[in-house]
């Protein structure tokens, strides 16, 4: 079918285009789009009374598409540009010298973490030298106390929040840019300097939610005795995954159905599915079917907000609202214009979303499915009902895990050797433990009924557990250090992109851009690897205890080590595999521990001393010192030492 048949898929193009173009125009003052998308619609009103009277061609085929889409970009930005909280004069981030204590309301509930219990506030007001003021602004609190913050509690807090540091070495998680994407840009240590007021039930429905959702899990914590079994109920059914168990968590990403665990289209088409086993819309009056359908939209609705309202919960519920407004009407609209209408509908409430990871997996997933599983199916048609089944679960997987491949390791760095094995466990027993858990969240009051159905889902969990912990044992069960960058994804999926259209219409031309896009990107990565063997650079990398460092030489990464493995795990290795794929060659330094020493080839020293690093034997001119900050490398100036700052230190000999 021709494209024009999915607008609004070409619309969500274009929004998301404004989106991503507001981190560069942010900037500028809103008016100025405000009067650009003013003229470019009166612009199109104009020609299109000039059109009505005189129908010229050249319109239609080009100027009514190109003002249409220029407005689209600008609503893109102004969307951002409302959403964007830094755009509130009022805000924490432009207020917070001299402040001494603020106002602020709990958003969110306690999440346990290893050395303290973390909840996000909002400011109210706070207190700078001796006046009031109003303030906005999300907080990330740590506090040492073992008492329970409810959403609402109104709290009195001493001292000023500090904005989110940046990664201190290349590669290593942003945490900052991660949690500005949420809206967030402050934390803060509070210890026990806070006093609790009073309690403001500004959100209603969101706070009835939230205490519905910590009875369930009071439920689940009573009725459920094995741990593990305990935490995959409440990740499940409930999407609360953050206080999932390290191994729990490392097994089921390993064994590939980590997306088993997050809430989504898979969960709400069960409850959505489960209510058409009994009654069909399409058999009712008009009344009737509007009527029901109604009443499931609402059920989804609700079970989103119970979960939390993820990404992917938001565009399965989104979407399944959009399916089941057109059966009210009896029509069977288009999965893909249902797809792009239900990311368009959530990126006008927030743009922010085009960053999460779990926004992206979940429509990429989801359209992989839809494009590459049919293409699958196609290959092999078992005569077996059995092995049609398991092939057909099989082909789900494998669509999917082509689709985000380029996603989940550019985030991850990670792939499960046998997702298509977990998935023949994950996706039959995720259906399993949804069939007897939903009637559980319902029901888990009931005494007997409640103890049953609480056996029924922790004995299937556990089976489930079971079976992925076993596939976590297999040899080589995933490949780690799976390293992609921007390009790498793009070109990724301009040739995935092109082999579909090429299977469904071959042609010579589609096949050589194929090869063309190939070329470059192979081209490139001779280009880069060439750039590095004539490299030499030392790195010093930042880190809260010990040391790091890297030579690259000819190609080659050598590196010397005096720090904990977790450390390195989380600030260098990632920088490291990316430099090197074939593993690293020890750096050893001439010096004691006091006083590192380490020679260089063409004569080059550098020592480390009381957190100084000395250059002898070196032309001053032939060296450049860089700094890690925000995110590139910026060149600093030095004499014959600089000093170990608070963020990793590169130095590049000619």
């Amino acid at each position: 079918m021709p494209f024009a048949d999915y607008p609004f898929i070409r619309y969500l193009i274009f929004f998301i285009l404004g989106i991503l173009l507001y981190p560069l125009l942010m900037h500028f003052p809103k008016p100025t789009f405000d009067f650009l998308l003013a003229v470019f619609f009166l612009a199109y009103v104009t020609l299109l009374l000039i059109n009505a009277k005189r129908n010229l061609q050249w319109l239609k085929t080009w100027t009514f598409p190109s003002l249409a889409y220029l407005m689209l970009i600008l609503l893109g930005l102004q969307f951002s540009f409302h959403k964007d909280v830094l755009q509130n004069k009022n805000h924490l981030i432009y207020h917070q010298e001299g402040l001494s204590g603020y106002l602020a309301i709990v958003t969110g509930q306690d999440e346990a973490r290893p050395n303290s219990i973390s909840n996000r506030v909002e400011i109210k007001r706070g207190y700078s030298k001796g006046e009031w003021k109003d303030l906005a602004g999300e907080v990330i609190i740590y506090r040492k106390d073992s008492g329970v913050w409810l959403p609402g509690d109104f709290l009195w807090i001493k001292g000023n929040p500090q904005i989110i540091e940046g990664p201190k070495n290349p590669f290593e998680f942003d945490y900052r840019k991660f949690m500005a994407r949420q809206q967030v840009m402050h934390q803060h240590f509070v210890g026990d300097n806070f006093q609790k007021i009073a309690w403001v039930n500004e959100s209603p429905l969101e706070h009835f939610f939230v205490l519905l959702r910590g009875e369930i899990i009071g439920n689940i914590d009573r009725h459920f005795e094995d741990f593990q079994a305990n935490q995959i109920a409440k990740a499940l059914l409930l999407g609360q995954k953050k206080s999932l168990d390290r191994e729990l968590s490392e097994a089921y990403a390993t064994a590939g159905a980590m997306h088993v665990l997050a809430v989504s289209g898979l969960h709400v088409g069960i409850i959505y599915g489960f209510f058409f086993l009994w009654i069909k819309p399409y058999r009712l009056s008009v009344r009737k079917r509007i009527t029901y359908l109604s009443g499931i939209i609402l059920l989804i609705w609700s079970y989103a907000l119970l979960t939390g309202m993820s990404p992917s919960v938001m565009r399965a519920a989104t979407m399944f609202s959009l399916m089941g407004l057109a059966q009210m009407k009896s029509r069977s609209p288009s999965i893909f214009n249902a797809i792009a209408l239900s990311a368009l509908i959530l990126l006008v409430f927030d743009p922010q979303l085009i960053y999460a990871v779990g926004f992206q997996l979940s429509y990429v997933a989801l359209i992989g499915i839809l494009l590459i599983q049919p293409i699958l199916v196609r290959l092999w048609i078992p005569d077996n009902r059995i092995l049609e089944y398991i092939w057909q679960i099989s082909t789900v997987g494998i669509a999917a895990q082509i689709a985000t491949f380029p996603i989940s390791s550019y985030y991850f760095n990670i792939f499960p050797v046998y997702f298509l094995l977990s998935n023949l466990i994950a996706i039959p027993g995720a259906f399993l433990i949804m069939s007897f858990g939903v009637p559980y969240l319902l029901l888990g009051r009931v005494n007997v009924i409640g103890d049953w159905l609480s056996k029924f889902t922790e004995t299937i969990i556990q089976l489930v557990n079971t079976g992925i912990f076993a596939i976590q044992a297999l040899p080589k069960s995933r490949i780690s250090g799976i390293y992609l960058d921007l390009l790498d994804v793009m070109i990724y999926f301009s040739v995935l992109g092109l082999l579909i259209f090429l299977v469904h219409l071959p042609n010579k031309k589609v096949l050589w851009m194929i090869v063309a896009i190939l070329f470059i990107g192979s081209m490139s990565r001779v280009i880069e690897r060439i750039t590095d063997f004539n490299r030499k650079e030392l790195m010093v990398y930042r880190l809260d205890k010990g040391l790091a460092i890297d030579f690259l030489y000819q190609g080659k990464l050598f590196v010397f080590d005096q720090a904990e493995e977790n450390e390195l795990k989380y600030k260098v290795i990632a920088n490291r595999e990316r430099k090197s794929s074939g593993g690293f060659l020890p750096l050893i330094p001439d010096s004691s521990e006091e006083n590192l020493k380490f020679r260089f080839p063409y004569g080059q020293t550098v020592s480390i001393q009381d957190e100084k690093i000395h250059f002898k034997d070196c032309d001053a001119s032939a060296l450049g010192i860089f700094q890690w900050e925000s995110g590139i490398w910026r060149k600093i100036e030095y004499n014959d030492s600089i000093s170990r700052t608070e963020n990793a230190l590169k130095v590049v000999f000619q």
